[in-house]
């Protein structure tokens, strides 16, 4: 039934070259939506819509860019928005490089809320859509290293909140979907040795990044009327 409610849908995907957005794309395209997804690295795009057998278009570019988030919302109706796109900042605070700071900020949380807002002016105009958005469970804990990332988390959360609120008068949904440890590239992003040792060390298992589309799908597939407000998914032994 979730297929049927996508058919001829227009998703955008944003960090769809790798991990969860990557897979994201991909089970929308298979339930026969039409992806636009959104990335920087242009050649990791190409290489998606070429092994997915539906309408997968690639559009690169930098989601920092106002110019080119406005382009984004301007050029077309999205019936279902995922924010997937993220960066981490693990670090001990004591030696953080406020730079990272900066650069988690923007990209998990003035990019989200810039997009979501050109994105959900149409939607709002035509009186529906769909607002996912991809948190982690770093949303509602930190952890040793994680300060300025659940930091970003924690904001992902409150605005998710906010936007149901204030969209739903537009028969907007929004949805967050807040998953733990997964086995993407994303701690590949990690600079700090005694970071990378501790998670090198680390022996927990992981969600495949497919699981967690698996969850964005179905949630944008819930009957007119429903909307998941929470999705969280952890490993089995992640407490």
């Amino acid at each position: 039934m979730t297929g049927d409610r996508l058919e001829g849908k227009t998703v955008l995907v944003t960090g769809a070259s790798s991990g969860i957005g990557r897979e994201t794309a991909l089970r929308f395209a298979e339930s026969g939506a039409t992806v636009v997804a959104v990335a920087r690295r242009a050649e990791l795009l190409e290489e998606l819509a070429s092994v997915s057998r539906a309408a997968v278009f690639p559009v690169p570019g930098d989601l920092a860019d106002p110019e080119f988030v406005d382009g984004l919302a301007a050029d077309r109706d999205v019936d279902v928005l995922v924010n997937a796109a993220g960066c981490t900042a693990h670090a001990p605070f004591l030696e953080a490089d406020p730079a990272l700071w900066e650069r988690a900020w923007r990209l998990n949380v003035h990019a989200l809320m810039c997009l979501t807002q050109a994105v959900a002016r149409r939607m709002a105009r035509r009186r529906s859509g769909h607002i996912i958005n991809v948190s982690s469970v770093l949303a509602r804990q930190v952890y040793p290293f994680t300060l300025a990332y659940a930091a970003t988390k924690h904001a992902t959360a409150a605005i998710t909140r906010g936007l149901r609120v204030e969209l739903a008068e537009y028969g907007i949904r929004v949805t967050e979907v807040a998953p733990g440890l997964v086995d993407t590239g994303l701690m590949d992003q990690v600079e700090h040795p005694e970071v990378r040792q501790a998670y090198a060390a680390r022996r927990k298992e992981r969600i495949p990044a497919g699981e967690v589309a698996r969850a964005i799908v179905f949630a944008a597939g819930a009957a007119p009327g429903t909307v998941p407000e929470l999705v969280t998914l952890n490993p089995h032994a992640q407490l």
